[in-house]
């Protein structure tokens, strides 16, 4: 392959490909080294903070809606300053190692605690305790887990028994979760609730989660006491730091920053281990970015904290002495939310971008009439002085259709990043006319601390996530299982590899994935397959491991949905599908004969006598299987199982297609001699199939 040397937005590295690999990519900043230059000062968290907080105490930092009872609805934004979350941060620290201190059983275990390096579980929704909660974490050295449902109550369990959680801060219904799964989590010593005593009370008595005996925080309290755990109010617990007189503990660049959990193929989810130089160098990689034309960022929060996306951006914007506006918790009304906040940055995900072009192509372009013509004009007008340079804006046009489509954003908005998935190029370059604003795609994982690539400022070329990211090293090597090779024609083709300073340290107690994964010399092995580019950009193009996103960003492991699926008696194979542009996943199934034919027919005979109206249907397998009425019961019955089983929404199967013919060895040659699905000649057996599944309403 050669490069385009007229256009080309990496640095080759000299001489750095080998056989098997391509040579390495770099930003064009990185020539001589690997460092970052945007703020080398910055060593850690606490630094990032601190660094805001000493600059600008007076300065808005963290907003939230209050919400009026008497109007039932959210009010405009208030603001937390940086100088009062200081305050909050330090008094919450002290007040967290003092509560632990109490609650240690032996000189041994009190002489661990005063070393720092242990782990505090964050179980929240996105407000201002949960970055509150995050410094004071990091102020006493301590490292922070988070908690989210998406994983399963019984992931949840695993996780705090795995990284040695003892102190849970959370809301209050998350906390009542870990209370009565107390006995599976025996390590927990005390737990946090991040609401006022008066919030607690009042929904203690609204909701009755534990009855009628349990409506005030006190009778919360007398519950905890006799599980052996001790219950706090946030507040309690900043007081009690106030008075202790325990001084900030601040980390080294070395130490744990924080372990997000993420699912795994099958089995359980894995701890990645991420550190303060980890997480510092992709804050600072982005810092750039964010504080475009010198504008202070404000950001709309709404992505899951516990996810690498999510955590890394709130720093960034606490680096660059930004404004954090949570949302109000509804996804659908995230837009609402916006309305009020008037963000400078939005941090998208492809589902959420998909959903916005969407509403606006059928209000502009896709309109009846002339309205739809204008704006069709309108639009081809925008898109070939943007593609010429000319910017985003265009005083006629904006004026007349799409100061209306940026608005319902924002009127300030200057960036859209979206991550996590792949976004395809009508919807990127649509939303560019409709909000006037750059959108840039980036590239990273919960390993690489969410960095990796990221489009340059301003490039509107689409079909790729950009070139390394500040401080980051990037090549591909050869996938020969899948046929995808750094010597393919016109351009290389094959796994990507990342590093940097951003790259995690390992997966908590697992040697054999991390050895997997970190393949030597400071190389992490994705497990994506790219395409890398003339101009030395690259693209995400396939999955070399089963594991996939769907456009909203959450990992979907096919081989765990299938194993549930397969406990069902009229389950007899599974292969589940689905792909990174898409919002939902889809199911290949071989139902068991010996039960579906007979539970097949019955449902049958229950129509006739209802309807009085017989289906012709001879009763074959076959026949059965190609039934709608049947699939679509068929499809009921397995999502009810799939709920009762635990999976999530998002590892629901929303269509199906019912195969008579059973995944066999010698056949079609879909199975392994172990009987193993071979996942690739599925994809490409049922290519035609799954294709028709998505296209169809």
């Amino acid at each position: 392959m050669r490069f385009n040397e007229d256009n080309l937005k990496a640095y080759v590295v000299p001489n750095s490909a080998v056989k098997g690999s391509t040579p390495v990519l770099r930003n064009l900043t990185n020539i001589e080294s690997l460092d970052v230059l945007l703020h080398p000062e910055i060593k850690t968290a606490y630094d990032i903070f601190w660094e805001s907080a000493k600059k600008i105490p007076n300065e808005p930092y963290l907003g939230y809606r209050p919400f009026d009872k008497e109007k039932k609805a959210f009010m405009p934004y208030e603001y937390l300053k940086y100088g009062e979350v200081a305050k909050r941060v330090t008094n919450l620290g002290a007040g967290l190692m003092h509560i632990r201190l109490l609650h240690c059983n032996s000189k041994e275990e009190k002489e661990l605690i005063e070393r720092r390096q242990w782990s505090v579980a964050i179980y929240s929704n996105n407000r201002p305790e949960w970055m509150i909660t995050e410094f004071a974490i990091v102020s006493q050295s301590l490292y922070s887990v988070g908690l989210c449902d998406t994983l399963g109550e019984s992931s949840m369990e695993y996780i705090i028994n795995h990284s040695e959680i003892t102190v849970v801060v959370g809301i209050l219904d998350k906390t009542i979760k870990v209370l009565r799964s107390i006995k599976k989590v025996p390590n927990i010593r005390a737990v946090v609730v991040i609401e006022s005593t008066q919030d607690i009370n009042e929904k203690l008595r609204a909701s009755k989660p534990l009855g009628d005996s349990v409506l005030s925080i006190g009778d919360l309290r007398k519950i905890s006491k006799d599980l052996g755990v001790d219950l706090y109010t946030i507040d309690e617990v900043e007081a009690i730091g106030n008075a202790s007189g325990i001084k900030d503990f601040p980390p080294k660049p070395d130490d744990i920053y924080t372990i997000l959990y993420t699912s795994g193929t099958t089995g359980n989810p894995k701890g990645v281990v991420l550190t303060h130089t980890n997480y510092t160098v992709s804050a600072r990689s982005y810092g750039k970015r964010m504080r475009k034309n010198g504008v202070t960022p404000v950001m709309i929060s709404y992505l899951p904290l516990p996810h690498g996306y999510g955590r890394m951006i709130e720093l960034v914007i606490t680096l660059e002495g930004g404004i954090l506006g949570y949302s109000t918790g509804d996804v659908s009304k995230i837009f609402e939310d916006c309305q009020a906040l008037q963000p400078t940055f939005f941090p998208g995900v492809p589902r959420l971008l998909t959903r916005l072009y969407d509403q606006f192509t059928a209000a502009t372009v896709n309109a009846p009439g002339i309205k739809g013509i204008i704006a069709r004009k309108a639009f081809s007008e925008k898109l070939e002085n943007m593609k010429n340079g000319k910017g985003y804006f265009h005083s006629i046009w904006d004026n007349l259709i799409f100061n209306k489509t940026r608005s319902f954003i924002s009127n300030r908005l200057n960036l859209i990043m979206s991550g996590s998935a792949p976004l395809s190029a009508e919807v990127a370059d649509f939303l560019r006319i409709a909000l006037c604003t750059e959108i840039s795609e980036a590239y990273g994982s919960t390993e690489t601390s969410a960095t990796g690539t990221m489009q340059i400022m301003d490039d509107t070329s689409i079909g790729h996530v950009g070139p390394p990211n500040f401080g980051m090293e990037i090549k591909l090597r050869d996938v020969p299982e899948m046929n995808y090779l750094v010597t393919d024609e016109p351009k290389p083709r094959g796994e990507v590899c990342i590093r940097g300073k951003a790259i995690f340290r390992e997966y908590l107690k697992d040697k054999e994935n991390t050895e997997n994964s970190l393949i030597g010399d400071g190389w992490f092995a994705t497990g994506d397959i790219g395409r890398m580019n003339e101009d030395g950009t690259i693209s995400i193009i396939d999955r070399k491991k089963s594991i996939f996103k769907i456009s909203q960003g959450e990992y979907v492991a096919p081989e765990k949905i299938e194993i549930i699926l397969m406990r069902h008696p009229l389950v007899m194979q599974a292969f589940v599908h689905g792909f990174s542009d898409k919002s939902y996943i889809i199911g290949i199934i071989v139902p068991d004969p010996t039960t579906f034919v007979p539970w097949a027919a019955n449902i049958l005979d229950t129509e006739t006598k209802l309807t009085g109206n017989a289906e012709k249907d001879s009763g074959t397998f076959e026949s059965l299987c190609k039934n709608k009425n049947i699939v679509a019961k068929y499809l009921e019955e397995i999502s009810e199982f799939s709920r009762k089983s635990g999976l999530v929404g998002f590892e629901i199967l929303k269509k199906i297609y019912l195969e008579h013919i059973p995944f066999d060895i010698e056949g079609n040659g879909l199975l392994t001699p172990t009987f193993k699905l071979k996942r690739g000649d599925a994809i490409k057996a049922y290519k035609e199939i799954v294709e028709n599944m998505y296209a169809s309403p």
